[in-house]
Formats: C-alpha cells, structure tokens, sequence
C-alpha cells in the first residue's frame, strides 16, 4: 500500500495526478487568464509522462503541445488587451471633449481614421450647400455657425459640424467659419459606418453621442433665437 501511494504522489504517476489536479482548479477559476495559464501548466505536466512511458506517446504529445500552444497565444493576447491605453495629447484632447463615452480602447481604434487640421481666423470649415461626406469634431478654438441674415451660433470644443446632415445624405444648411485660429478632427463617414458594422455597441454610442449633440444645438438655436426676438422688441 505504501509503495502505491509513493507511486500515485512521487513516481511517474505523479505527474499525471498533478496535472489533473491543475485541470481542476484552472476549471474552477473564475477569470479566463487564470484558467488558461493554469491549462497550460496541467498540459506541461502531462507531456513527461506520455514521453517516459515504455513506448514514447507521439500523439498526445503533440495534441498537447498544440493546445498549450494556442493557450499561450491567447494568453499573450488577453496580455494584450489589458495593457493601459495611451494616447497622444490631441487623441486625449478628442477623447475628453467628445468621446468620453466611449471605452478607450475602441476610441483608440475609431482615432485612427480621423485626419487632423488646424483652422486660421476667417477660414470657412463647411460652406453652406456643400455636400458633407464626413464628421468634423471642434478640438479646440473659436468656430461659429452662420445660420443666416445676422444668425450666429458659436460652436464649442467637442460639438460635431455636419453630423446629422452626413447620416441624412443632406447638403450643409449653414456656413461655418474659423472666428480664431482651432483645431477640428475630420472622420470620414463611409469609413465609420464600415468600421462600426461589426461593432454594434461602438454604433449605439456613436448615435448617442450625436443625439446629444443635435440636443444640444437645438438649445443653443432657440436661445439665439430668442434672444433676437427680444433685441427686435426692445429696439421697437
């Protein structure tokens, strides 16, 4: 009885029990990386023994290796995707003025479609009647829409320019015009929509992002245009 339970725990047996043991836990853990590190532990243990066996066990050595190999990948992988998000001070900018929202390592990929432009004072943005084929993002600086007449409403850092008039497929109903110099981000629309297709939840942030910022120049219209309401009544 001694013999076998030395056999079972120190002897070439062992390992295999070792492993199975591993497997239990690596089955029992909570989080994905603990259990896939932990498979590939249970995996190693057992390729000795199929190795030390009288006649050498090709197949479940080689099985085994393939799987502790594909753990490995996915285990870099999970490394990977956990690793902090970094960006540049002018992808920090965007994100915080416009896309807070949305989880940053998506944000780091949507970024990399915008193209990146500074406005000088007097420089037109989007020129009303212009066909909009894209999304532009104030980052910084002094923009304002001229919604006509004498009708002007300033635009702020993280507003977008043309958003809903791109979705609509609709030519631009206003002028916007660099009043100081700025800083915008253009995303072209065909390429998030394309980007977006697989994403769904990237989608529905998108649009409520855009939701809120047509919210958000509705008030700003109606202020301006109740406020020149009460400029023509006073100067009656």
């Amino acid at each position: 009885m001694y013999a076998f339970v030395v056999d079972q725990v120190l002897g070439i047996n062992g390992l295999i029990n070792l492993s199975n043991i591993v497997f239990l836990v690596a089955f029992s853990a909570r989080g994905v990386l603990t259990l896939r590190v932990l498979a590939i532990v249970g995996e190693g243990l057992t390729l000795p023994y199929y190795y030390l066996q009288d006649d050498k066990l090709w197949p479940p050595i080689f099985w085994g290796a393939a799987f502790m190999m594909v753990n490995a990948i996915r285990v870099v992988a999970i490394f990977l995707e956990r690793r902090p998000v970094v960006l540049s001070d002018r992808e920090e900018r965007l994100y915080q003025v416009a896309f807070s929202s949305i989880d940053k390592r998506e944000f780091l990929r949507l970024v990399s479609l915008a193209r990146w432009a500074d406005c000088s004072p007097g420089e037109v943005i989007l020129k009303k009647g212009q066909h909009i084929s894209e999304t532009i993002v104030v980052i910084a600086g002094d923009l304002e829409a001229i919604l006509g007449n004498d009708t002007r409403m300033a635009l702020r850092p993280g507003q977008l320019i043309g958003d809903v008039s791109a979705y609509s497929g609709l030519a631009s109903p206003v002028d916007v015009v660099a009043r100081g110099p700025g800083t915008v981000a253009s995303l072209d629309l065909q390429h998030m929509r394309e980007f977006t297709a697989s994403r769904p939840e990237l989608r529905a942030n998108l649009l409520r992002i855009v939701s809120a910022d047509l919210a958000a120049k509705l008030r700003d219209v109606t202020t301006v245009g109740l406020g020149l309401a009460a400029e023509r009544l006073a100067s009656k």
